[in-house]
């Protein structure tokens, strides 16, 4: 192999299966119930536009220099972290971040080719676990934390803003995924 040639991971045939399944958000809630039920709905959304998928496609940057499928699980991870874990479950404190950064000014996006798109899917989900942690202790959506940036913030806010963005990378994970279907030669079963 040249220097010139790209890198190939071990895995690039095998087929990426989801371990979520698919849910529905609820259609009779009260507010935090249906925050919440949103919420993992397009938690799941997200995850469910890699299955079926090989491990060379989720890594497929779209266009080549843009997103990818296993680029959105890490950003839509950092979201979770951000303001589930550290922002609200922690009051502001910080974690380590299961990633490395080099250039952190589409840093969500840059991945290593060789990552292992199932364990970019735990890191997620361990993120997201940790985040309805977080939201079980709270009392209400109106308890607020301090934010250096916006000064107070209510859980409620939060909540909004993590279903707005999740929802916005399900849906780009999705037109992914179907540009990716069709450039793929067959295209693979979901």
């Amino acid at each position: 192999m040249s220097i010139d040639e790209p890198q190939h991971a071990p895995d690039d045939d095998v087929v990426f299966r989801t371990p979520v399944r698919r849910l529905q958000p609820p259609q009779v809630a009260d507010e935090r119930e249906a925050l919440e039920g949103w919420l993992d709905y397009f938690r799941a959304q997200v995850v469910l536009a890699l299955d079926g998928l090989p491990h060379r496609a989720l890594r497929r940057r779209v266009p080549e220099s843009g997103a990818s499928l296993v680029g959105i699980v890490r950003l839509v991870t950092d979201l979770e972290r951000t303001w589930l874990v550290e922002r609200w479950g922690e009051r502001g404190g910080r974690t380590p971040y299961p990633f490395s950064y080099v250039d952190d000014t589409d840093a969500p996006f840059r991945f290593s080719e060789l990552d292992d798109p199932a364990a970019l899917v735990g890191a997620y989900q361990e993120v997201c676990e940790k985040g309805r942690d977080a939201l079980a202790g709270a009392e209400s959506l109106d308890d607020a934390v301090r934010d250096d940036r916006r000064g107070h913030i209510e859980l409620r806010w939060i909540l909004l803003h993590l279903i707005t963005e999740t929802a916005r990378r399900a849906g780009q994970a999705q037109a992914l995924r179907e540009f990716l279907m069709a450039s793929e030669d067959p295209p693979p079963s979901r």
